[in-house]
C-alpha cells in the first residue's frame, strides 16, 4: 500500500469509507424504521384507543352522571309518588342503560313505596316496585352490597344480567338529605347498570393494522378479569393473571403494574387466541373505572416490512460500493497529475496573512485545509459578519415597533382625574423587557362609575405582549357587562378561543361608585390587592374567585363587595414588584412594600408609587429587573366634583 499511486490509494480509502458510511446507514435506518415503525403502530392504536375511550367514556360518564342526577333528586319524586316518572325518562332517553335500582331505607317515613327498579325489555320499560330490596339473584345482591357498604359513589365489579343475560357493570350513588343538624345523611342507594354489549361490539369492529383478521383489541379489568374479547368465551370467564407461562413472561407484580400504574405502555405476548404467534402489545389506561384497554398486534405486521427493507438496501449498497471503487479509481488516474499545481497555488494564497503554515506534502491534506481555511476565512469576515448585522438591525426593529404599538394601547392619561375631587389614580408600567405582558386599564362607564383592571400574562416576548394587547382590548369590549365576575367570565371565554399558545392571564378588576364608595370586584388568581387606610392600616384582599383566564372555557366568576372609606387608597401591583430579587437572590415582598406602605398613606397616589419605585431600586441595587413592574393605586376622597 505505501508504495502504490495516491489513485489508488484514494480509490481505496474512499471505499472502505463509503462501505462504512453505507452499512452505519443500514444500521441506523434498521433501528430508526422500527422505531417509526413502532410509534406508527403505537399511535394508530392510541388513535383507535381514543376513540374506544370516546365511547367508552361518554357511556360510563353519562351513567355516572345520571345515577348521580337520580340520587339528588328521587327522594322529592319519591315524596310526591313520581319516581316512575321520573326514571323511565331517563332510561328511555340513554339505551345503553340496562336498569335502574332506587331503593330507600325503610324507616324513611312519608313515601308510599321504598324499593323500585326499572328494568330495559326488547321494546318497553318494566317497573317493580315495593318494600322489598328487588334483585335477580344473590351474586348480584352482593356486588350491590359491597358498593353500598363503602358509602360512597362506585363503580362495582362487571356481571351477567340474569334477567337478560347482557354483560353490565353497575354505578352506585347513595341518596343524601340534609337532617336538622344541617349534617348529610344517607337514606338510601341508586345503582344504574351499563350494558357492555355495545362497546364490546364497537371494538370488534375495530381495524387495526393490515392483518384485521388476527389483530383485535379487549378490556380488562383491574383485577385481570376480561370485560371484552373477539372470544366471546373468554368474557368475565379468564383473568390474565391466569394465563400460562407460553402467554406471556410477566410476573405477578409487573401485571398489577400494567392494570393499575394509569400509565400507557407496550409488552410482548403469544395469545393462544392467535395459536401463540408472536405478538406486539400496547395498553392504555381506562380512567374512569380503572380498567384497561389492550392492543394486539402480529409481531410479523410490524417487522416484516422492515426486513425487506433492510434486503433492498443491503443489495443496492453493494452495487454501490463496486460502482464508486472504479468511478474514484478513473476520476484519481485523471485529476492527480494538475492536483499538485492546484495546492502549491493554493497554499501560497492561503499563506499569505501568516495565519495559515502548511508542512505537508500531501495534495489531498494541502487541498482540504487549504478551501477550509479559506472557506472559514470568507465565511467569518464577510457572509457572517453581514447577516447578523441584518438581523440585529431587523429584531431591533421589529422590537420597537411592537413597543409603540403596545403603549399605544396603555392608557396613560390621568389629567380626567384632575378636576375630580371624589377620586384620584395613578399607575406605573415598567417593562422588563422592550415589551410586556403586564396590563392595566380604567374607564368611567358612567359619570360616578368607574372601571379598573390590572392583569399579567404568562411568559415574556413579542408573544405575550400580542396576548396582553388581545386580552386588553377584550376586556374594554366586555365592560359594558357591569359586573366584574360576569365581564371576567366573558373574557375568560373570548381568550380560550384565541389562545393558540396556552398562555394564560391573572386579572383583577373592579367597579367602584364614586358616589357610595361601594367597590365590587373579581380576582383571577392574580397578586392580592391592597386597601391601605389614611392611618396606615393595611388589609390584603387575599380572595382568589377562580384560575386564570384563557386556559378553560365556561368556567364561573364570582365577584365580592366591598365599601372603601374616604382616605382609602386601593394599591394593586403585579408579582414584578414583590418577586424582584436582589443582588443576593433576596425577593422584594410584602416585606419591604408594607413599609413603605404605611409611611405613604396619605399621600397621592403619584407619590405613593414614586415612593415604592425609589425604594424597589434601592433594594434591587446592582441586579437586573427581572420581571415586568405594574403599580396601579387608586384614592378614593369621597367629595362631590367642584
Amino acid at each position: 500500500m505505501i508504495n502504490k499511486s495516491i489513485a489508488y490509494k484514494l480509490s481505496i480509502y474512499i471505499s472502505i469509507a463509503v462501505v462504512g458510511v453505507f452499512l452505519a446507514f443500514i444500521v441506523i435506518a434498521f433501528y430508526f424504521n422500527s422505531g417509526i415503525l413502532n410509534n406508527n403502530i403505537t399511535n394508530k392504536a392510541t388513535t383507535i384507543g381514543s376513540q374506544v375511550l370516546m365511547l367508552a367514556e361518554k357511556q360510563l360518564v353519562s351513567t355516572r352522571e345520571i345515577t348521580s342526577n337520580i340520587s339528588d333528586q328521587v327522594y322529592y319524586y319519591a315524596d310526591h309518588n313520581d319516581v316512575d316518572i321520573f326514571v323511565k325518562k331517563l332510561i328511555t332517553k340513554y339505551p345503553f342503560l340496562n336498569a335502574v335500582h332506587v331503593n330507600f331505607d325503610s324507616i324513611v317515613p312519608g313515601i308510599k313505596y321504598h324499593n323500585y327498579y326499572f328494568f330495559r325489555d326488547t321494546d318497553s320499560i318494566s317497573v317493580q316496585k315495593g318494600n322489598q330490596f328487588i334483585n335477580h339473584c344473590e351474586y348480584e345482591r352482593s356486588i350491590f352490597d359491597r358498593a353500598i357498604s363503602n358509602g360512597i359513589p362506585t363503580w362495582t365489579e362487571s356481571f351477567i344480567c340474569k334477567k337478560n343475560k347482557k354483560q353490565v357493570v353497575s354505578y352506585y350513588s347513595p341518596i343524601q338529605i340534609t337532617d336538622k343538624d344541617n349534617k348529610l345523611v344517607t337514606i338510601g342507594s341508586v345503582i344504574s347498570e351499563l350494558s357492555l354489549l355495545q362497546l364490546n361490539d364497537s371494538i370488534k369492529n375495530l381495524k387495526i393494522g393490515t392483518k384485521t383478521q388476527f389483530n383485535y383489541a379487549f378490556i380488562v379489568a383491574n383485577d385481570g378479569t376480561y370485560l371484552t374479547h373477539p372470544n366471546n368465551d373468554y368474557i368475565l370467564l379468564r383473568n390474565l393473571y391466569s394465563l400460562p407461562s407460553n402467554v406471556s413472561s410477566l410476573d405477578s407484580l409487573a401485571l398489577f403494574n400494567i392494570l393499575n400504574s394509569g400509565v400507557p405502555g407496550t409488552t410482548i405476548a403469544y395469545p393462544e387466541y392467535l395459536n401463540n404467534r408472536k405478538c406486539w402489545v400496547y395498553h392504555m389506561p381506562i380512567k374512569e373505572t380503572n380498567w384497561t384497554l389492550v392492543f394486539v398486534v402480529l409481531y410479523d405486521e410490524l417487522f416484516v416490512p422492515l426486513y425487506l427493507l433492510v434486503l433492498r438496501m443491503l443489495f443496492f449498497a453493494v452495487l454501490g460500493i463496486l460502482v464508486i471503487f472504479f468511478i474514484v479509481t478513473y476520476i484519481s488516474n485523471k485529476m492527480i497529475l494538475p492536483l499538485s499545481n492546484v495546492t502549491t497555488q493554493l497554499n501560497k494564497f492561503s499563506s499569505l496573512t501568516g495565519e495559515l503554515v502548511l508542512n505537508t506534502k500531501n495534495e489531498v491534506e494541502l487541498v482540504s485545509k487549504s478551501l477550509d481555511f479559506l472557506k472559514s476565512w470568507y465565511e467569518k469576515f464577510e457572509i457572517e459578519h453581514r447577516q447578523e448585522e441584518i438581523l440585529n438591525s431587523q429584531r431591533t426593529q421589529d422590537l420597537m415597533e411592537a413597543s409603540e404599538i403596545q403603549m399605544s394601547l396603555i392608557n396613560t392619561d390621568f389629567s380626567v382625574f384632575n378636576d375630580r375631587k371624589n377620586i384620584d389614580l395613578f399607575a406605573l408600567y415598567k417593562p422588563a423587557r422592550i415589551v410586556s405582558g403586564d396590563l392595566f386599564d380604567f374607564v368611567f362607564l358612567e359619570k360616578d362609575i368607574l372601571f379598573f383592571t390590572i392583569g399579567d400574562v404568562s411568559g415574556k416576548g413579542l408573544s405575550a405582549a400580542f396576548f396582553m394587547s388581545v386580552a386588553q382590548t377584550i376586556l374594554k369590549n366586555n365592560a359594558r357587562l357591569t359586573m366584574p365576575g360576569a365581564i371576567v367570565e366573558s373574557v375568560n371565554n373570548e381568550l380560550f378561543t384565541v389562545n393558540q399558545h396556552q398562555f394564560f392571564l391573572t386579572l383583577f378588576c373592579g367597579i367602584l361608585n364614586l358616589k357610595t364608595g361601594i367597590l365590587e370586584y373579581c380576582n383571577a388568581a392574580h397578586t392580592s390587592t391592597v386597601i391601605l387606610s389614611s392611618n396606615g392600616e393595611i388589609t390584603e384582599l387575599d380572595q382568589s374567585h377562580g384560575m386564570p383566564l384563557g386556559l378553560y372555557p365556561n368556567r364561573t366568576y364570582k365577584d365580592s363587595r366591598l365599601k372603601l372609606k374616604p382616605g382609602d387608597s386601593l394599591v394593586m401591583y403585579s408579582d414584578g414588584v414583590t418577586e424582584q430579587q436582589d443582588v443576593d437572590n433576596q425577593m422584594y415582598g410584602t416585606k419591604w412594600l408594607y413599609p413603605v406602605l404605611n409611611k405613604s398613606a396619605t399621600q397621592k397616589p403619584r407619590d405613593i408609587i414614586d415612593a415604592i419605585n425609589i425604594n424597589l431600586d434601592l433594594f434591587r441595587g446592582e441586579a437586573k429587573q427581572t420581571d415586568d413592574i405594574t403599580i396601579v393605586v387608586l384614592k378614593y376622597k369621597n367629595k362631590k366634583k367642584a
